[in-house]
Formats: C-alpha cells, structure tokens, sequence
C-alpha cells in the first residue's frame, strides 16, 4: 500500500505547473490563432458558395433568354 501511495505522489509531483503565466498566455495565443483560422475559412467558403449561386442565377437567365428567343413552331392544321 504504501509503494502505491509512493508512485501515486511521484506521478502527481512530476506533473507539469499549468499556473504558469507565460504558459497560459501561450495557450490563449495557440487557440485564437486557430478559431481565426476556422473564421476565415468559414467565411472564404460562405464567399465562394454566394459566387456559384450568382454564377448559376446569371447562366439560368441567360438560358431563358436564350429559350424565349427562339421561334416557336406553329404546327400545321389537320385540315389544310
């Protein structure tokens, strides 16, 4: 019992100090550099999806133009 509360201590005293200023402000660093990260590409995507979208609105347009200027056939009567 007693080698146990021995290696028990040991494991808890080589554990390192995370009160330390230097390190949490490290940590603070790391983790806003990378939710800018997420941001940005959360935002270059938003911009590249309203690209195709105002891409796709301008072809289906143009297609439409393109389908009401074309002449309609008349079909020939029956009884002519």
């Amino acid at each position: 019992m007693v080698h146990i509360l021995y290696h028990l201590q040991n494991v808890f005293n080589l554990l390192p100090n995370l009160n330390v200023s230097e390190l949490i402000k490290g940590f603070a660093v790391k983790t806003n550099d990378m939710m800018l990260v997420i941001y940005l590409s959360s935002l270059i995507r938003s911009v590249i999806a309203l690209h195709n979208l105002i891409n796709n609105k301008m072809l289906n347009k143009e297609h439409e133009k393109a389908e009401d200027s074309k002449p309609v056939a008349v079909p020939a009567t029956a009884g002519s």
